[in-house]
């Protein structure tokens, strides 16, 4: 499966379409001049009906981000985000000994989301296509994140297809992030009050 180990990320699967789904409008955390939000906030350019007010002109962090269910095939077709609570995204890790590796982290934002259908088999491809994987759990909205790093507690278990047991380490480290310490988040490019400068972190 040479598509699991992407040495940059692929172009988004023409078979797939976002359709009305913009989890990425809410899910994540941006902090750019152009636009600064927290995670779990929706998109101040969001309208009544989903649509983003500024998608002609939307900042490139929006323009270029695509999510898993886009651009990898083996990421089950039944994990479109708003569908399923699952929203996975690519990314890379540098370490001095291993130079640059590819690495993927599944997000499960609604309580369902261990359930959805594909999970089990989607996180299973990224182990044994060699990813660096982690399981991410949102915090309340405006409240940081905990992940855990899953790849190495499940490669045995992707190899003898003991699906049993991969729930189970999942349930294990959900559990881990769930007892998390969250934090406020703040952001670098928040806006001004009161003629203050913005807080960083």
């Amino acid at each position: 499966m040479s598509e699991t180990r992407f040495p940059r990320l692929p172009s988004p699967l023409a078979e797939r379409s976002c359709g009305e789904c913009n989890v990425c409008c809410y899910a994540l955390t941006i902090d750019e001049p152009a636009l600064a939000k927290p995670q779990g906030v929706r998109c101040q350019h969001t309208l009544s009906d989903l649509s983003c007010s500024i998608y002609g002109s939307r900042p490139d962090t929006c323009r270029n981000f695509w999510c898993g269910w886009r651009l990898f095939r083996w990421v089950r077709a039944t994990l479109r985000p708003d569908q399923s609570g699952v929203l996975i995204r690519a990314r890379y890790h540098v370490s001095a000994t291993e130079g640059e590796q590819a690495g993927v982290v599944f997000s499960l934002l609604t309580p369902r989301a261990l359930e959805a259908e594909g999970l089990l088999e989607s996180i299973a491809a990224a182990v044994a296509g060699g990813l660096i994987v982690h399981l991410h759990i949102p915090g309340p909205a405006g409240y940081t994140s905990s992940t855990a790093r899953i790849d190495g507690a499940l490669a045995d278990l992707v190899m003898r297809r003991d699906k049993p047991g991969m729930m189970a380490a999942l349930k294990e480290a959900l559990k881990d992030c769930q007892d998390g310490t969250r934090r406020k988040i703040v952001l670098k490019h928040a806006p001004k009050e009161d003629g203050e400068a913005p807080t960083v972190h």
